[in-house]
């Protein structure tokens, strides 16, 4: 692949012009999903730019869903993804301090009309996808294992929804609900009075009615308000920290438990997927 260094230069000679002419290459389609772009080394060569610059200017890119960074093999252009353009939007969330009670409150906002939409406009695909994933939910396993399935039928409500703003802004709080449902399945009786009303809401959606489906979304969410306590208004992000070090390996962190189910939305939203990321992550 080629790009032209002079253009960026003569604009603005810097971490600034950098990343205005990638992000305009990328938006334009000139460099294509699945693109390979050249190695730090020659980028900070061709562009005039020190190593480290050009190294925060990737991430910076990585960060709001244009690239994807692998290890040992480069720099990657994203396809566009409701994960990936909500991804910087996260890292705000995080920033934060978000609450048990902020993800509560945007999730009521949110996922009341991905559930009456979903009654309206989802296909027979959705809906069977929603009643795998939902049997994998039913069927246990561990902690990890049973959020990861709820964070996907959430994720593939939102899909069901026909709606892209508001499937992005799911995506967008879908990391710290993830971490607020790692916190509430750790109480059995979350879990349990919580669990039957995910049946309830595919039931709606399987019989076209959005008011039933609306209902058991908010029912389903307000179960917090009633169980969390105190913890209500602490920072998510602390709770998930402190509640889950009990369950999880040395070796394995929250900050990657929280990507791989957020990159599992990503990956399972195939027409034939259920499902649950494959990634398996070691919990005691």
């Amino acid at each position: 692949m080629s790009l032209d260094p002079s253009k960026a230069r003569s604009e603005r000679p810097s971490r600034e012009g950098l990343t205005e002419y990638l992000v305009s290459e990328i938006m334009s389609n000139r460099l294509t999903p699945t693109t390979r772009l050249p190695p730090e080394r020659r980028l900070a060569e061709e562009f005039k730019l020190s190593r480290p610059i050009v190294r925060e200017v990737l991430r910076g890119l990585q960060e709001r869903g244009l690239v994807e960074i692998v290890a040992g093999k480069g720099t990657f252009v994203q396809a566009p993804s409701p994960a990936g353009g909500a991804r910087s939007l996260e890292l705000h969330y995080r920033r934060s301090d978000a609450t048990a009670r902020d993800v509560v409150d945007a999730r009521r906002m949110v996922e009341a009309q991905t559930a009456r939409r979903s009654a309206l406009h989802a296909t027979e695909a959705d809906i069977e996808a929603l009643e795998r994933c939902l049997s994998q939910a039913e069927s246990g396993g561990n902690i990890v294992d049973r959020a990861r399935s709820d964070i996907t039928f959430h994720g593939l409500l939102a899909r069901a929804s026909a709606n892209p703003v508001i499937e992005t802004i799911f995506a967008s709080i879908a990391g710290l609900t993830f971490e607020m449902m790692l916190v509430s399945l750790a109480d059995p009786d979350v879990e349990r009075l919580g669990l039957p009303y995910h049946r309830r809401i595919v039931e709606a959606v399987r019989a076209r009615d959005p008011g039933r489906a609306e209902a058991a979304m908010i029912a389903h969410l307000e179960l917090a308000e009633s169980m969390y306590g105190d913890d209500y208004d602490r920072s998510i992000d602390s709770l998930a920290r402190r509640g889950l070090g009990r369950y999880l390996e040395p070796s394995i962190s929250l900050d990657t438990l929280v990507d791989e189910a957020v990159a599992g939305l990503r990956d399972d939203f195939g027409p034939d997927g259920a499902g649950v990321s494959s990634v398996k992550s070691d919990v005691g």
